[in-house]
């Protein structure tokens, strides 16, 4: 049985209103001696925040960006905001502490107490503009007059669903929260989170959100500079057409290099490999990439004419954001624009 309360809600701004389209959910503290309730209750503010319409970012690319900077996750609450929405890539932060996490099992009977405060950001300008606290308690079967009186199998059986009594806790919890933040436009253009790195099975793949007005044609040209190999993004995705492709639509590129440092472009056979993909990491700039795949600089336009369309800030690449990089200097080369 749960209890019917309403949590505490302070709107500053509404999200919506603020022209927020990426969230990220940093990780969670937790002041309490449940271990993992922290983890329970930001895979639920995630699962939920992920119906209302925004772009939020999946958790583990979230944690990537912060370790590809060397943040320490345990005190996000004394960096910068601005930096760290940088670093993760977003316009909006949410911050989240478990402040009460108990539970009494005693055969048939069960109580679950679970308390959280959050905040949401807006990462552009350090301002909060949502937040709210509140504590969930749930009440199940009845107090035996004996521990006699309980059966062995109602104990054991009762064990198994200890930790399930905790997250349906801690989710009706967050659809509470969930539920006084106004959901985002579903028509809205989609942000750019374009480029992705994502492990499948003992390897990593590359997968490519797709835009209004791309054909497969283009993308394969994106990827590999030869609009020929369409016919392996089609068969790598099912059978996707130009008739079927549509924005929004997660493609995944087939056979597509990936860096994990850009010096290693120095060692890539350049006959079979036109482009690499590359995650960003602390410090790099479009002219330190150039310098070290061209050893020339000032050929910083190579990778940006790649990425145009990715790139929002020339001078401020977020971290943890996957670029492509050209291994080689095309005919069209727009190195005249520095001449």
């Amino acid at each position: 049985m749960e209890e019917r309360s309403t949590p505490h809600v302070k709107t500053l701004l509404p999200p919506q209103r603020n022209e927020i389209s990426s969230i990220a959910i940093l990780p969670f503290k937790n002041t309490t001696e449940k271990k993992g309730s922290e983890d329970i209750l930001r895979k639920c503010f995630f699962t939920n925040l992920s119906t209302k319409g925004y772009n939020v970012l999946r958790l583990e690319e979230v944690d990537e960006r912060l370790r590809l900077a060397a943040i320490d996750a345990s005190n996000l609450d004394k960096e910068d905001v601005y930096k760290v929405g940088r670093i993760v890539k977003a316009d909006a932060l949410v911050y989240g502490v478990v402040t009460k996490c108990c539970k009494r099992f005693f055969g048939v009977y069960s109580q679950v107490v679970f308390g959280a405060e959050m905040k949401m950001v807006d990462a552009r300008y350090s301002k909060i503009i949502w937040q709210a606290d509140h504590t969930e308690t749930t009440h199940g079967g009845s107090v035996p007059v004996s521990p006699f009186s309980v059966p062995e199998a109602v104990i054991e059986s009762s064990i198994n669903v200890r930790e399930k009594v905790v997250s349906e806790t801690a989710d009706r919890l967050v659809k509470k929260f969930i539920a006084s933040i106004p959901s985002k436009d579903f028509n809205s253009s989609i942000n750019a989170n374009t480029i992705t790195i994502r492990p499948h099975g003992s390897s990593m793949e590359v997968c490519y959100r797709v835009q209004d007005g791309d054909t497969l044609l283009g993308i394969s040209e994106k990827f590999y500079d030869d609009a020929a190999k369409a016919e392996e993004i089609c068969n790598a995705n099912n059978g996707v057409s130009g008739e079927t492709l549509k924005a929004g639509q997660e493609l995944i590129i087939p056979d597509v290099l990936i860096l994990t440092d850009i010096e290693e472009s120095q060692q890539i056979d350049r006959n079979k490999y036109k482009k690499a993909v590359y995650r960003v990491k602390w410090g790099d700039s479009l002219y330190e990439i150039a310098s070290k795949v061209f050893h020339d600089g000032k050929r910083w336009t190579i990778i940006y004419d790649s990425n145009k369309h990715e790139i929002m800030n020339i001078k401020d690449l977020p971290v943890g954001q996957v670029i492509i990089v050209p291994l080689t200097v095309p005919q069209s080369d727009s190195f005249k624009r520095d001449r």
